[in-house]
């Protein structure tokens, strides 16, 4: 199973056994290549913070999906305007709410099942620069290995990397609270999103079903708005408003990685992949399915540049990397990150008037290319954001 000695040199070292460190792991697995993944915790034997929704199309896209996974199939999002109107839309491909703690320890049980060594409570303290072909990786504990290429899925602030040109610390972390909370009646099969300058400035409130009477409430707020807001208040007064009965089992906090500049994601024997390369949708901040995407995507990479024989090779694996990347996320999280800009300055009042517009359609009608037509003209940041909340 999880070993507890390490190797001096693997050919290939994963940091990280979050979603995007666990799927490159797993698309190594017969590669042939020597791998380590490695963590400096267990990630899965605490509750992961984490809201667990992800849009069905990206997750089948990214891995083979196990049923045991899915806490909660999601065919529709209500909308919840400042002026506490609703408009219900429908998606036609949905969504799942999962069980992250499972899918990550499933995952890294078959990595090292398969023979790949996988080693926890190893925190990685710095990476050297690239010297003949190979970096060495330092541990807390003064233990020192080498690879020749290693993937850095260790999440959006060790800034492992620094002083090379690729992509580091992100610069519009934003922070996030939530709860798991229970004694509470939704449906189960809708997400919620309340939006407002009073819920959650520049970003919104979530309330995502978990099943048995319990779910996922949360906000996430601009980074611009941090300093005056107290978050956790926020967060209550949320409650308090909303879902007076319910009971708190546990809170969580976090930050987000939003900002997402176009810039090098990998140099020689350095990748970055998932929250380290900022591969966060802006405006949803969803991130699950984007790292396990990019994890993927980083393992072929990684194998690419095992096998390099010249420097334009490894410039090639970099290159194909990247565009593969924007190809599948990257172009569309730029475009949204102009628009999520965009709607810092939109009033309440502008939500709460496209909220009824949208309200005349039957929701049992309601589906995006209805809201599109409907309102495209008038709201077309609603529209957005909307599009990218479910």
């Amino acid at each position: 199973m999880f070993v507890s000695t390490i190797n001096d040199y693997y050919d290939i070292v994963i940091i990280g056994a979050g979603p995007a460190g666990l799927n490159a792991g797993m698309h190594l697995i017969g590669s042939n290549a020597k791998v380590l993944l490695v963590d400096k915790t267990i990630p899965w034997e605490k509750p992961i913070p984490c809201a667990e929704g992800v849009g069905r199309l990206g997750f089948h896209e990214a891995l083979e999906v196990r049923q045991s996974w899915i806490r909660q199939e999601i065919w529709a999002a209500c909308y919840h305007a400042p002026d506490g109107s609703a408009v219900n839309y429908t998606d036609k491909n949905g969504g799942y709410i999962i069980n992250r703690n499972l899918l990550q320890q499933d995952l890294a049980e078959t990595i090292a099942d398969s023979g790949i060594d996988c080693a926890f409570n190893f925190q990685v303290s710095s990476i050297s620069n690239c010297v003949n072909g190979n970096r060495t990786i330092h541990f807390s504990n003064k233990r020192s290995i080498s690879a020749k290429v290693i993937i850095d899925a260790s999440g959006p602030i060790e800034g492992f990397g620094k002083g090379e040109d690729i992509v580091c610390k992100p610069q519009d972390l934003e922070p996030a609270y939530f709860v798991w909370a229970e004694n509470i009646e939704i449906e189960l099969d809708r997400v919620h999103i309340y939006t407002g300058s009073q819920i959650a400035p520049g970003g919104y409130a979530w309330v995502f079903p978990r099943g048995n009477g319990a779910a996922n409430i949360g906000v996430v707020i601009g980074k611009k708005f941090v300093k005056n807001t107290n978050i956790r208040a926020l967060l209550d007064t949320f409650l308090k408003s909303n879902f007076p009965n319910t009971k708190v089992i546990q809170r969580y906090a976090g930050s987000i990685p939003c900002h997402f500049k176009k810039g090098p994601l990998a140099v020689e024997g350095l990748i970055k992949a998932g929250d380290s390369a900022s591969t966060i949708n802006p405006i949803s901040r969803a991130g699950i399915s984007e790292a396990l995407l990019c994890g993927k995507l980083a393992s072929n990479c990684a194998m690419d540049m095992l096998k390099a024989q010249h420097s334009w090779e490894v410039s090639r694996a970099i290159k194909k990397y990247e565009k593969s990347w924007e190809k599948h996320r990257g172009n569309r999280h730029t475009k949204l990150s102009k628009v999520k800009n965009s709607m810092y300055s939109v009033p309440d009042r502008d939500y709460n008037e496209a909220a009824k517009t949208l309200a005349n359609i039957p929701q049992n009608e309601l589906t995006m290319t209805k809201i599109f037509r409907a309102s495209l003209g008038r709201f077309p940041r609603l529209v957005w954001a909307m599009r990218h909340l479910m």
